[in-house]
Formats: C-alpha cells, sequence, structure tokens
C-alpha cells in the first residue's frame, strides 16, 4: 500500500531547533494555512487549543528504524540518564519512529486570515502541517491509566518539583 499526503501548511518559529528542543513549555510560532485550503479555517476563531497533525521532515531514514528509546525529554527535566528506562518508541514522543509524524496541542492565540499564531508549540521551522484539528471536551480523557515504569518516572520528577503537566 502506498500513502500519499499533501500538506495543507507550514511551521514558521523564529527559533532554531536547538532552541525548540530546549523548551519545555513549547514556543510560539505561526501555522500557514496554504490558500488553497484557507476556507477550511472558517469557525476555528473561538478555539483554544488545536490539534496539529504534522509530517517530521527531519527525521532520517537511518531514525526510522528506532524501536527502542530512552526519553530525552526526561533529561531536560534533569533525571539522570541511568534512571530513565528504555522503551519502546510507540511508548515515547520520540520524533524517531517508523512513520515520523507528531500530534501536538498548541494554544491558539490569534487569528490572522490563513496565519494561526499559537504557544506551546514543540515543533521546528519549515515542519510540513498535514491536518489542524480542534481540541474539544469530547477528547479530553481524565482517570488514565499510567504503566508502572511511567509512574515511577512520574514520582522522580515530583521530587525534583515539577508537576504531571510538566512531563
Amino acid at each position: 500500500m502506498t500513502l500519499q499526503l499533501k500538506p495543507i501548511g507550514v511551521v514558521h518559529v523564529n527559533l532554531s531547533d536547538e532552541e525548540v528542543k530546549a523548551s519545555l513549555k513549547g514556543v510560539e510560532g505561526i501555522l500557514e494555512v496554504y490558500e488553497e485550503y484557507v476556507e477550511g479555517l472558517h469557525g476555528i476563531e473561538g478555539f483554544s487549543h488545536l490539534i496539529v497533525i504534522t509530517l517530521l521532515h527531519k527525521v532520517s531514514e537511518t531514525q526510522r528504524k528506532t524501536l527502542k528509546v530512552k526519553p530525552k525529554r526526561l533529561k531536560l527535566l534533569g533525571l539522570n540518564e541511568k534512571d530513565i528506562p528504555e522503551v519502546g518508541v510507540f511508548c515515547t514522543d520520540s520524533p524517531h519512529r517508523p512513520n515520523p509524524l507528531a500530534l501536538t496541542i498548541v494554544e491558539l492565540v490569534e487569528v490572522n486570515g490563513r496565519f494561526l499564531k499559537v504557544r506551546s508549540l514543540d515543533l521546528f521551522d519549515g515542519t510540513p502541517i498535514l491536518d489542524i484539528k480542534p481540541y474539544t471536551p469530547s477528547r479530553v480523557v481524565e482517570n488514565i491509566k499510567l504503566p508502572d515504569w511511567y509512574q515511577k518516572i512520574m514520582e522522580k520528577l515530583r521530587e525534583k518539583g515539577f508537576d504531571a503537566k510538566d512531563f
């Protein structure tokens, strides 16, 4: 089976890739929707948050073969490498995965025509946007279950003063 996806827009961030990676809470940026898709934005102004689906265009063919990782974000939060378990890539937000797709939730700050100013963006400048969806109450999941290894990580991070929303 062959899949063919066409970007509907592109991410604009005025920061380097390293600055974006180092941001724990994400950065401000612009989602540019291409002119041919602008009608698809009609009514988006009232939403506080959006789900953005993108292609992680900087992931190499070698990185696409990665199936186990130590979540690097946890190192940014100050955890010691030895305390971070190696887990399957599908248990993480790692960009290194067979199909380098990203799903991120951003705060919609302002709509200016086909340009959406957003916060909490964790994507690089030039990232192709595949889709945008509203974040609605029906998507909120409560009482989630987490595996033991993740709960242990959460406890270590709480000891360091982090809130669950930080990771």
